[in-house]
């Protein structure tokens, strides 16, 4: 089960993704072309429905041509030293 913190890093994380292909001004088009992602699960990431897999991130990051990392680089809002509850 999904808590309500992770559900709000899902939002987060899909937040960045969206911000990131419109840095690029990539259309879901052309990042499905660069990615072979599926233009409905990109859009399911943006919106916080669902986390891609570890594949998939790498996949997403050479979409966007950048290091797998980087779709990491947001504020995920958590306390990593208190753990999760």
């Amino acid at each position: 089960m999904v808590s309500e913190k992770e559900k709000e890093i899902l939002k987060r994380f899909g937040t960045h993704l969206k911000k990131l292909k419109e840095a690029r001004n990539l259309s879901y088009r052309q990042f499905y072309a660069n990615s072979g992602v599926n233009t409905g699960d990109i859009i399911k990431y943006e919106n916080g429905i669902t986390a891609p897999d570890f594949i998939t991130i790498k996949r997403l990051a050479v979409g966007l041509k950048v290091h797998p990392s980087e779709l990491f680089s947001f504020e995920f809002g958590v306390d990593f030293e208190a753990g999760l509850e």
